[in-house]
């Protein structure tokens, strides 16, 4: 056995004997080298099966952005072509239905913005973009869901076999129709044919409050309340929360008007 200090081979003991240093067996030596070898391995595993399980995540949360994108194209030709399809929506077209409500309110806050912005006499410089654009934005959807929610329990009302994802689906699949007739209304209102775009929007505007909620509870009959009855509630509470809405928009128009006439006094 070779003494780490001085390199003199002695015999097998505890010390060596010619400078009475400690003597290490290379057998303890191994055993103790390879647990530490075995922790570095583990520490190496562990990292490696962490970077494994974020780029699983990754790749799935890719994955399933790249399927609603390619669910919400078909969905969308498919109604652009044949509105009527929207009977036959589900609860798996519910990321569907929420994309057109999103895009339906995105076209509206964005008009909001817009007719802000062009009025004259500089009456709304002071409004920032929060309040012409993002709390309108907020509101649209709000609005959209709350007529959603009125639709299904309508639904339930007259005792019709109907989910909540479902309505979303269906008031989403059945807004196709209006949104498209809503943009057509901004293209006309950008080039100058006013005429057109005075009717188109406002009948999209009817779709979404009135129209697609009706085409909804007319699938199915009813084992409940009466459907007129039924409908003619859900329009009254419709029609009191757009009535709502308007009216909180216009105080805020009015506030940023007044506070932009007499902001010096």
């Amino acid at each position: 056995m070779q003494c780490p200090s001085c390199g003199q081979y002695s015999e097998e003991g505890k010390f060596c004997t010619n400078c009475g240093a400690q003597l290490v067996s290379e057998q303890e030596d191994t055993e103790e080298t390879i647990p530490h070898q075995e922790d570095s391995n583990v520490i190496v595993n562990n990292d490696s099966e962490q970077d494994s399980e974020t780029s699983d995540s990754s790749n799935e949360f890719t994955e399933k952005l790249k399927s609603d994108a390619i669910n919400f194209g078909h969905f969308f030709i498919t109604l652009m072509k044949n509105p009527s399809e929207a009977k036959k929506a589900n609860h798996s077209d519910t990321i569907s239905g929420i994309i057109t409500i999103l895009i339906f309110s995105l076209l509206l806050s964005v008009s909001y913005h817009f007719v802000l912005t062009a009025i004259p006499a500089g009456f709304f410089s002071n409004v920032s973009l929060f309040d012409s654009f993002v709390l309108p934005l907020i509101t649209f959807i709000l609005l959209q869901i709350l007529i959603a929610g009125l639709t299904f329990a309508g639904a339930k009302l007259a005792v019709q076999a109907v989910t909540f994802r479902g309505i979303i689906a269906k008031y989403g699949a059945y807004l196709i129709p209006f949104l498209l007739l809503y943009a057509a209304g901004l293209i006309f209102s950008f080039i100058g044919l006013s005429a057109l775009a005075g009717i188109l929007i406002p009948v999209s505007i009817l779709g979404l409050l009135l129209l697609a909620p009706t085409f909804i509870l007319l699938e199915q009959p009813s084992e409940g309340f009466d459907r007129v009855y039924v409908l003619l509630g859900l329009y009254i509470i419709v029609i009191m929360a757009f009535a709502f809405f308007s009216q909180a928009f216009l105080s805020s128009i009015l506030g940023s008007m007044m506070d932009t006439m007499f902001g010096g006094y």
